[in-house]
């Protein structure tokens, strides 16, 4: 299963040669994980004020075409795999279906002293119900 954002490119984002920044695209995945987290249950911001934290360990980006600004992309996540301590995910940048980038994350769980910690069992649960669907879900 996965889940897809939309996200309007933004003239900010680009360049003199008014090609949106390679930075971009890990702010447009970010997006699309704080969005799928979110549909999921799991709001970042109420994760953190219980001190439990997600960092990114782990980020790869392959840049295939580029974008410009003022364009409707669509950010696909999928779920790769994931234990009881560690989340990886695929991500798809799309423009009128072709693929622009795709990229992966890798996730762990930590307290407030940066120590590994299990998944939250509610979202580890959720994750394993959202994994074994197969449909896409949309945030907007």
């Amino acid at each position: 299963m996965s889940f897809q954002h939309r996200i309007q490119t933004r003239y900010a984002e680009t360049g003199q040669d008014g090609i949106i920044h390679h930075s971009s695209y890990i702010v447009y995945l970010e997006e699309t994980r704080i969005e799928f987290f979110k549909s999921l249950g799991c709001h970042i911001n109420l994760l953190e004020q219980e001190k439990i934290f997600c960092p990114v360990v782990d980020l790869s980006v392959r840049y295939l075409k580029p974008l410009h600004s003022l364009e409707e992309i669509f950010v696909e996540v999928t779920v790769e795999k994931f234990s009881r301590v560690r989340l990886c995910l695929n991500y798809r940048i799309l423009r009128n279906q072709l693929c622009i980038a795709h990229g992966t994350t890798s996730h762990c769980f930590v307290n407030a002293m940066f120590k590994p910690i299990a998944i939250p069992q509610d979202f580890f649960a959720t994750l394993k119900a959202f994994q074994s669907q197969e449909k896409i879900l949309t945030s907007n």
